[in-house]
């Protein structure tokens, strides 16, 4: 989805951190009900780096569509009624649109063709609310961490126990 048809003269795509976005306000949605959803819960489920979600969460904190708190039982939770937040309201955080960029650049026939686009992805992610996204049931399971060391190296092989005497003593035991 991210992908830009340079050929089409198309310059504006939802891009993949719109897309995980979206996703995070999904998760963090899914399970108002159990609590807030700590940064590393949402790493694990979504696969991305700490830093990488944290450059999501910000922008989407400043925007008032999530808040957090910090501590012991902190983490993020949706602000508002999730049948009012639509995901236009989330993708519009990160997704400038060309009315802001300026497209004196292009050929009209070109402005116009993405004009055309970006006014689709707009309606039609307009019309669909956060809430319709939200399927509690499916992520009531909590994530178990993978079994990692602090170093992410792969667990050791179990260690090989000989079937031999190990000392003089015990050689002369086993005759």
């Amino acid at each position: 989805m991210a992908a830009k048809f340079s050929s089409l003269g198309v310059q504006h795509m939802i891009s993949n951190k719109t897309i995980n976005a979206m996703d995070v306000c999904v998760i963090i949605a899914a399970q108002q009900y159990l609590g807030r959803v700590s940064t590393t819960e949402l790493a694990l489920r979504l696969h991305l780096s700490i830093s990488n979600l944290e450059s999501i969460l910000k922008p989407l904190k400043d925007q008032h569509i999530v808040s957090s708190r910090k501590g012991p039982g902190g983490g993020y939770e949706i602000r508002g009624d999730l049948a009012l937040i639509s995901m236009w309201d989330i993708a519009a955080v990160f997704e400038p649109t060309l009315a802001e960029q300026g497209n004196e650049a292009q050929p009209i026939d070109a402005a116009d063709y993405e004009w055309g686009l970006e006014q689709v992805i707009i309606d039609t992610l307009s019309q669909q609310a956060l809430s319709d996204f939200v399927t509690p049931h499916a992520l009531q399971t909590p994530v178990e961490p993978p079994v990692v060391n602090r170093f992410k190296f792969k667990p050791l092989a179990a260690p090989l126990v000989p079937k031999a005497p190990n000392s003089v003593f015990q050689l002369h035991m086993a005759m």
